[in-house]
């Protein structure tokens, strides 16, 4: 059973699903009535006299992204910053046999290359259905869309003789002590496409692009798109955005300018026991994470921190001031400033056996539950160079903290992301060239 703040009355979430949260729903769903992609800007001032209004052309609104790399050692998204729209895409194979497989690996490699580095496709003929959506035109580009290829444990079984390739910690996702509302129709895949961008256009446009080209080789099993709202530059701040529960996310994230840190926490190794064509990889391991957010609005916010081990409005660990501060356990294990079950603590212990991950998030929106609160949370993926060191063990350490209470993970998978195509080659050759 979980611990409340003194003074603070302790809540179901049955209870709160059953007619508790009504009024809490109600204030939200007012909150959130507003179009919060139409802002209303303020009346234009007219320019000073003598002077002429600039063209509306003249100032892009959005500066141009740069192309993000596709050839290389290692696939360029893992890599690439957080951006504000992503998703995870999984599809089953359908192609019949291992040529047609590698076909399909050849087509989408070309295209996943087309789109990041920010080319048009050739005009196509008027007579003819069109070579792609539109839904990126002639005034805008995919540059700065990044498309990561990655492979599920079901790709390795006997259709395509891959069987005595599988890496060896590729497994299919495990029903965990917390996912008694996990989704069989919102998991695993033969393969998983993460597409990260500017904004949702683009992502959605390469998803567009990716089921054309491959011709229902591929079948899609399932999409889930996310957002985030970018936190401006500001030389206290690490997390570069916050997430749907108001704290923020990504504090003490890895380095992925720092080679050596990379190299050791993310990319397999030639020495790592696993097959040969997977050097250069990652494991990816992605959830999606509902968060009963009407629910978690009843705790108090001392709760609510003690839960994570940060103050929210600073995100610095409890008892300090600063986001960038190590938290007090990582000197002295006995401290209990910050509780030894709050999640940050539990998540990243600060011990020298602890393996790290590179984790990324997208917040998403699917609308209304069928217990008529708001379905949404997090899209969360992260990578590592073992699966068994990283997000597992992680798992396992958070089995039972008091933040289960107000999030139920619904859906996801356990992938192995391909390594980079090299200079002139393909995703996927590696194991089927």
């Amino acid at each position: 059973m979980h611990e409340h703040s003194p003074g603070e009355p302790p809540v179901s979430r049955r209870t709160f699903l059953g007619g508790a949260g009504a009024a809490a729903l109600a204030g939200l769903a007012a909150a959130c009535s507003s179009d919060s992609t139409a802002t209303v800007e303020p009346a234009a001032k007219p320019p000073p006299s003598g002077e002429t209004a600039p063209s509306p052309a003249a100032t892009p609104a959005v500066a141009p992204a740069s192309a993000v790399p596709f050839a290389g050692p290692h696939q360029g998204l893992v890599l690439q910053p957080v951006t504000a729209a992503g998703l995870v895409a999984s599809f089953d194979v359908t192609a019949s046999n291992r040529d047609e497989l590698a076909a399909t690996f050849q087509t989408l490699s070309a295209e996943v290359e087309r789109i990041m580095g920010g080319r048009a496709n050739d005009p196509s003929d008027e007579f003819l259905p069109p070579i792609d959506s539109g839904a990126i035109g002639s005034e805008t580009t995919t540059a700065g869309t990044a498309v990561a290829v990655a492979v599920g444990a079901s790709l390795f079984d006997d259709r395509f003789g891959l069987a005595d390739m599988r890496p060896r910690e590729l497994i299919a996702m495990p029903q965990f002590f917390n996912d008694r509302l996990v989704r069989p129709e919102l998991s695993h895949g033969d393969i998983a496409l993460t597409i990260t961008g500017p904004d949702q256009q683009s992502i959605a446009f390469a998803l567009h692009q990716v089921v054309r080209v491959t011709e229902r080789r591929l079948q899609l099993r399932w999409v889930q798109e996310g957002y985030n709202q970018l936190l401006p530059p500001d030389p206290d701040r690490l997390a570069p955005t916050r997430n749907l529960m108001g704290f923020r996310d990504g504090t003490s994230n890895l380095d992925t300018a720092d080679v050596d840190v990379m190299n050791e926490h993310v990319w397999v190794g030639a020495g790592d026991g696993e097959p040969d064509w997977a050097v250069g990889g990652t494991y990816q391991a992605t959830r999606v994470i509902r968060m009963l957010i009407e629910f978690w609005a009843t705790a108090a916010l001392v709760r609510q921190e003690q839960i994570f081990g940060r103050h929210r409005d600073t995100g610095a660990p409890l008892g300090q001031t600063a986001e960038a501060e190590e938290p007090s356990f990582a000197d002295n294990p006995a401290d209990e400033t910050i509780p030894r079950r709050a999640h940050m603590r539990l998540a990243n212990p600060r011990t020298p056996d602890a393996a790290r991950i590179l984790r990324r998030g997208f917040s998403y929106l699917n609308g209304v539950s069928a217990e008529a609160t708001l379905d949404q949370g997090l899209l969360f993926s992260c990578y590592q160079r073992s699966l068994t060191r990283g997000f597992l063990a992680v798992q396992s350490r958070l089995d039972g903290e008091p933040l289960e209470d107000y999030i139920k993970p619904v859906g996801g998978g356990l992938f192995f992301i391909l390594p980079g195509p090299g200079d002139a080659g393909w995703l996927g050759e590696s194991l089927l060239g």
